[in-house]
């Protein structure tokens, strides 16, 4: 063998060599959902994520977050949920993110707050697309939107946050008043 064709072929043998490790750690820069099985105490900051952006925080009122919507859902999720709805939502939240993986390249927790509403939008938007093409249906089967955000409503409402912040609170009831002044702007009461 020349000594030229030796040196070409370790030269090419050495360059894979390093190839090889750039193309994983390349790779490994991409998001890449993990498809859950079971929603744990691990998930809460993408439920609270995904909580935030359906009730955010503003200049008057926590958000979603604030009221640890995260934990409510695990918990309702752990003893509350039929099997079937525990499998809706376990695979809605993995659709959810493996989304975002496609479309912003990113896990939902990462994304900007303007991606993570347009990501909702378009979900919602499906969702009520859905809930079209069942009608007439005698029991329609929920979508995982849906549950989702009705577990958001109901945990941020029977919160501490939702139920003295976001609403008018009175801790112990007063005399009947039949007719008090409202008006549009004010908050709703706490029942």
């Amino acid at each position: 063998m020349k000594r030229s064709t030796f040196l070409n072929r370790i030269s090419l043998g050495t360059g894979g060599l390093l190839i090889i490790p750039a193309v994983s750690l390349v790779q490994s820069c991409s998001y890449r959902p993990t498809l859950r099985t079971t929603i744990s105490a691990s998930d809460s900051p993408l439920l609270d994520e995904i909580g935030e952006t359906i009730i955010p925080t503003t200049d008057a009122v926590p958000g979603a977050k604030a009221a640890n919507i995260g934990s409510y859902m695990v918990l309702m999720y752990e003893d509350c949920m039929t099997p079937e709805d525990q499998q809706l939502f376990v695979e809605g939240i993995n659709e959810l993110d493996q989304r975002a993986s496609q479309t912003y390249g990113e896990s939902f927790t990462t994304i900007e707050d303007v991606q993570k509403l347009e990501l909702l939008y378009t979900i919602q938007n499906e969702a009520e697309a859905y809930y079209l093409t069942m009608e007439g249906l005698e029991k329609v089967p929920v979508h995982y939107f849906s549950l989702l955000k009705n577990l958001t409503i109901s945990g941020y409402f029977s919160s501490k946050i939702g139920m003295m912040e976001a609403r008018n609170y009175v801790p112990i009831p007063g005399k009947f008043e039949s007719c008090i002044p409202y008006s549009k702007y004010d908050k709703p009461w706490a029942i």
